[in-house]
């Protein structure tokens, strides 16, 4: 266990992984551009960020800066640039490849912010490296239109999967309990969905957007009676459900917004209360080592995935049932952050 020194955010290796991040954008500009060459251009800058993964960390090495959120960082700024690669890829890459080697990456990032409270670092292993590397190799044969790059992102999404049970097995030892659960399973077949969902969604396939959608509800309702039955409740299956269920309405309300069902206000209104009760979760989280749940909570969800569907329909009374969804978000996202606010004081007092 490593404990999380920020004081050495902005160490050598720390600020080449900044940089990292910060050029994803310049990749993924040259991946759209209808340019000459623009294959090739793309190619080289993807090699010389994937290549300052591996200068940041020989130079960690080297200089002894090697830092607890440098381990952090490190392969988050991986997963954002294959992520992205990905994304802007598909249609070259299938997209069941793209979703599954997504999904694993977010569902990874999830487990490393949900170590940060309890000052617990879960550095990239061997495998993760290996598949870190084959991943790159072969977006780069999509990139230059390879022939058999079809084979070389087989071979990466099958390491993806290997490397990605190998990670939950560490870290159930690490938290003490069983992350690799049914209830869990449930839930990261949930997440898989949700991109099939809003792809048909804003492809126009509304019945079978909606039939995925009644699916992903009905899965949540499962997963929350199999952890009951079989008396598998862990603090990580509650953060991993919150955060599955935080991702299908905020995904549908800017799918909404892209096909033209909602306006740019409308996710304005959602996102600020949003963020407001995810921070103060995070709070309650870090201080108390309990993910908050409530019965308002789990009121407002549910009205959240009736103001989805009725917006999906073209229900007559959907913008009445938005209002009220959104009064009820505000009132809810008030209340936390007053009860993140109380604990705060509390702890600070102690």
């Amino acid at each position: 266990m490593i404990s999380i020194r920020m004081k050495d955010a902005f160490s050598t290796p720390n600020l080449i992984t900044y940089s990292r991040i910060l050029f994803i954008p310049v990749f993924v500009v040259f991946l759209l551009i209808d340019i000459p060459y623009r294959n090739y251009i793309a190619a080289i800058i993807f090699i010389i960020l994937s290549l300052s993964d591996a200068l940041d960390g020989y130079i960690a090495r080297k200089t002894r800066q090697i830092t607890g959120i440098g381990k952090i960082i490190d392969p988050i700024a991986d997963k954002l640039l294959i992520s992205a690669a990905l994304i802007f890829l598909i249609g070259r890459i299938q997209l069941w490849m793209a979703v599954v080697i997504i999904v694993r990456e977010i569902a990874i990032t999830v487990l490393r912010l949900f170590f940060l409270p309890k000052k617990v670092i879960i550095s990239a292993s061997y495998l993760g490296k290996i598949k870190t590397i084959i991943q790159i190799i072969a977006i780069l044969a999509v990139i230059l239109n390879v022939p058999f790059n079809w084979w070389l992102m087989l071979i990466a999404v099958i390491i993806t999967v290997i490397s990605g049970f190998d990670y939950l097995l560490k870290v159930g030892k690490l938290a003490g309990e069983n992350i690799i659960n049914i209830p869990n399973i449930i839930t990261t077949f949930r997440l898989l969905l949700i991109p099939l969902y809003i792809i048909n969604l804003i492809q126009s396939n509304i019945n079978l957007a909606l039939v995925l959608f009644a699916v992903v509800i009905l899965l949540d309702k499962v997963d929350g009676i199999s952890a009951r039955i079989t008396k598998q409740i862990t603090k990580f299956g509650r953060l991993y459900d919150a955060f599955t269920d935080s991702i299908l309405i905020i995904s549908s309300y800017i799918a909404f917004y892209l096909i033209g069902f909602l306006e740019f206000f409308w996710i304005l209104l959602f996102i600020v209360p949003t963020l407001a009760i995810i921070i103060s979760k995070i709070t309650y989280y870090m201080k108390l080592r309990e993910v908050p749940s409530s019965a308002l909570g789990k009121t407002i969800v549910g009205i959240a995935y009736v103001a989805v569907i009725a917006v999906a329909i073209d229900f007559i009374y959907s913008l009445h049932i938005l209002i009220f969804g959104t009064i009820f978000l505000y009132i809810y996202g008030i209340m936390d952050v007053h009860k993140s606010q109380k604990i705060k004081k509390i702890k600070n007092h102690h």
